[in-house]
């Protein structure tokens, strides 16, 4: 192990985990932009080990208890045929604890599955109906799993009304002077009533789910032999939540033809082809376990997220970037307009998202009748 690269913390706590550094070869993984992820391989065993951003997640002690608690759960579920996916479980030390302290920095280890890939953004149809039916099979396997006991995570992280409240405190005090620069994607933002108070009425009827909270397909392992959706991996941010959260996410980074930073957002176009792929395999793969009204809130979802990150962009911006990691002055900026943009363009072809949410539900009642 190259100790100048990752330096002796790193040694210490593969150490705890029962392997040599000095035998060990130790790799970053991925590009996540929270934690600090590496690839540990020795002789005896190969893992995946992490550092968890203690600035972002307060209580990081909680994310390790609900990805243990989450885990067993699944396990159980795939002993009983009942869960088709590998669950990512945590590592114990070898004083059997699931995380290590080293002065301030926590860390955790995974279980490493082999020959597996990601992918980083969706390019098919083939893709997309994947990604939504494997995110679908997590949470309907946690479906008797009482959300309520696995603690927040974030507060209010898919809360609409905290986040416009958020934007309207830091309007109030325009910190760093840019709001004069923003003004009209601020008015954008707060002549949305109609929309704020859809998702305040939906929201007030669904019921709780295990959520994941962050439904990119990188967040999905693929194996290199069967190209299949193998597991849900970063399940930081798994806590009680809404299908339409879930359901929205995918759409907000699946749908556009354009990243969320993309400029040209005249040329934005909704690839409705991928969003059509996306609804269906996620309703499929809850089977009974999502209701009808939970159907419908879904096309609620896929407005309500690239709305409500483009708040947060917005609000982000303003306050002088303290959050989102930027690679220029105006980046969030450009974020919250490529949002805005996405969720305008759903926003003005509702008919044709319940058009496709139609479709399924005449589907299901065909596939009732002929069996």
């Amino acid at each position: 192990m190259d100790s100048t690269a990752y330096g002796s913390a790193l040694e210490l706590v593969i150490l705890q985990y029962g392997v040599d550094p000095s035998v060990s070869q130790v790799s970053q993984l991925g590009n996540g932009l929270i934690n600090s992820t590496y690839l540990v391989k020795s002789p005896n065993k190969n893992f995946v080990l992490q550092k968890i951003n203690q600035g972002v997640f307060k209580q990081a002690k909680q994310v390790i208890a609900n990805a243990e608690l989450i885990d067993q759960y699944l396990v159980s579920a795939k002993a009983r045929n009942e869960y088709p996916l590998s669950s990512v479980g945590q590592l114990e030390t070898i004083n059997g604890e699931k995380s290590i302290e080293i002065g301030c920095e926590l860390w955790r280890a995974l279980y490493f599955i082999p020959n597996c890939y990601t992918i980083e953004a969706v390019d098919s149809v083939g893709q997309a109906s994947q990604a939504a039916t494997a995110f679908a099979q997590f949470t309907s396997a946690l479906s008797a799993f009482p959300a309520k006991e696995l603690s927040v995570i974030i507060p209010n992280f898919h809360n609409l009304q905290f986040r416009l409240q958020q934007l309207q405190d830091v309007i109030q005090r325009d910190p760093v002077g840019r709001l004069s620069r923003c003004q009209a994607q601020v008015d954008f933002c707060l002549e949305q009533k109609k929309f704020t108070a859809e998702v305040a009425a939906i929201s007030s009827q669904l019921p709780l789910h295990v959520t994941h909270n962050d439904t990119k397909i990188n967040n999905l392992l693929f194996c290199n032999e069967t190209k299949q959706a193998v597991a849900v991996i970063d399940l930081d941010t798994c806590m009680p939540g809404f299908l339409m959260h879930d359901f929205g996410d995918m759409v907000r980074t699946c749908c556009s033809n354009l990243p969320e930073d993309g400029k040209n957002i005249e040329d934005m176009e909704v690839r409705f082809d991928i969003f059509s792929a996306l609804l269906q395999a996620y309703i499929a793969g809850f089977g009974s376990n999502i209701t009808p009204q939970e159907k419908q809130s879904l096309i609620v979802g896929a407005q309500l997220l690239p709305f409500m990150i483009g708040v947060r962009f917005l609000t982000d911006y303003i306050n002088g970037d303290n959050y989102f990691h930027t690679q220029y002055d105006e980046h969030n900026w450009v974020r919250a307009k490529n949002q805005f943009q996405l969720y305008s363009l759903l926003n003005a072809e509702v008919d044709q998202l319940n058009q496709y949410l139609l479709a399924d539900n005449e589907l299901d009642q065909v596939e009732l009748a002929g069996s």
